[in-house]
């Protein structure tokens, strides 16, 4: 029989990153209703550091599975070929690690919807003409709009 401790800690360590980012997209969700865009970009460099663990984590739990002969098997696939008593271990933490998975891509979705809601303004706000409505640079020159390709959208959020 193998051993699956060392799987049940690198799952372990997966809810406790999820544990650590949920607050922060619940920040950035927090920050985009506020339209705190420095607050924005200030959780994102946290998720991008957390993205980073998050592929380390998920090198590790590939070449678990692989010394465990369950390379590609899902966690569904894993709880059907493993003995009873490594069911009992394992299936709490597939279950919390599902848990928090799905309350980060709620919070994830919403940030992102209020966040392309706040863009659509600013884009709605720039393409409106007249009066005081004209954009500058950086050194004060004004811009043309009449052809202008950018857009906020393109900045990835």
């Amino acid at each position: 029989m193998n051993d699956f401790t060392d799987y049940g800690k690198i799952i372990e360590e997966f809810i406790t990153l999820f544990d650590n980012l949920i607050p922060i997209e619940q920040e950035k969700l927090d920050a985009a209703v506020k339209n705190q865009v420095t607050f924005i970009e200030d959780c994102m460099h946290r998720e991008q550091a957390a993205v980073l663990q998050l592929r380390g984590l998920e090198q590790k739990r590939e070449a678990e599975q692989r010394r465990l002969g369950m390379e590609g098997y899902s966690f569904r696939q894993i709880l059907e070929h493993v003995p009873a008593e490594t069911d009992a271990l394992l299936r709490p933490l597939f279950d919390q690690l599902s848990d928090r998975v799905r309350s980060f891509q709620s919070v994830s979705a919403s940030a992102k919807d209020i966040i392309e809601v706040n863009l659509h303004v600013i884009q709605s706000a720039l393409a409106s003409e007249g009066p005081g409505k004209d954009t500058y640079s950086a050194s004060g020159q004004k811009k043309d709009t009449t052809n202008n390709k950018n857009h906020f959208t393109s900045r990835s959020v």
